[in-house]
């Protein structure tokens, strides 16, 4: 059914936008909300202790809370210190998810998982953990059953559903970092012993702007989803900010 949508979609030059279906989908989760969004490493030959080949070891997370006026606040997490991230990034993630609003993310079995392998890693912290995994909702399934753009080219990935929805947010205008590998690359250099100062602040501005950027993009996927596009205000630096503030 959806492929045969794509194809309608694409040879009518159509967008197709089930908007009451989206909206029921999202009616249960009521704001305050959050929008999490992780940024992950591997290696083939682990350098931290405690961590297994190829294993998917988060180094930063960018959280937006949308409150019921509009106003976004955000937070977030990035280590590029080269020591293990894991332990100081459950701390800062218990702290910035506390409470029982509901948790937006793109494909929940990405966040998901990388808290179930947190929880087992560190399992004082595994009741909380398993806390904020219950309150993860998933935008990814409600893009894809009611929503299509012929932009979109066959994907639902964030990347290509948000220009469709939102052109000014397009992650092609990022300078550096414009998608998950180019994140892992700018992690890489940005813990390398001879990468200098000036450089490793670069880096470490492009990661913020790209992993808050995705963050932004679920608050906007959300508005237009539940049809709530006149409560969430533009945010007009979404290409430019650094760090959280």
């Amino acid at each position: 059914t959806v492929q045969l949508r794509v194809k309608r979609q694409t040879l009518a030059n159509r967008v197709y936008f089930d908007a009451s279906s989206a909206a029921r989908d999202l009616a249960a989760f009521k704001l305050p909300a959050m929008f999490l969004d992780f940024e992950t490493i591997s290696f083939a030959v682990p350098i931290w202790a405690g961590t297994r080949p190829y294993q998917q070891i988060p180094f930063q997370f960018s959280l937006h809370r949308l409150l019921r006026t509009g106003r976004t606040e955000h937070t977030g997490f990035l280590d590029v210190s080269g020591r293990d991230p894991s332990s100081a990034f459950v701390k800062a993630l218990l702290a910035a998810c506390e409470g029982a609003a509901p948790i937006f993310v793109y494909n929940k079995g990405f966040e998901g998982g990388r808290i179930r392998e947190l929880a087992t890693r560190f399992p004082r912290f595994a009741r909380q953990l398993n806390a904020i995994e219950a309150r993860l909702v998933d935008l990814h399934p409600i893009a894809k059953n009611h929503f299509y753009h012929p932009a979109q080219q066959g994907s639902w990935s964030i990347k290509a559903v948000l220009p469709a929805i939102a052109p000014e947010l397009d992650y092609a205008n990022l300078e550096g970092v414009q998608d998950g590998g180019g994140a892992q690359a700018a992690f890489m250099e940005a813990v390398a012993s001879e990468t200098t100062a000036d450089r490793r602040r670069t880096l470490v501005a492009q990661l913020w702007r790209y992993c808050r950027l995705d963050t932004i993009a679920m608050v906007r996927l959300w508005a237009h989803f539940s049809g709530r596009q006149d409560l969430v205000k533009p945010v007009d630096d979404a290409l430019s900010a650094g760090a959280p503030v």
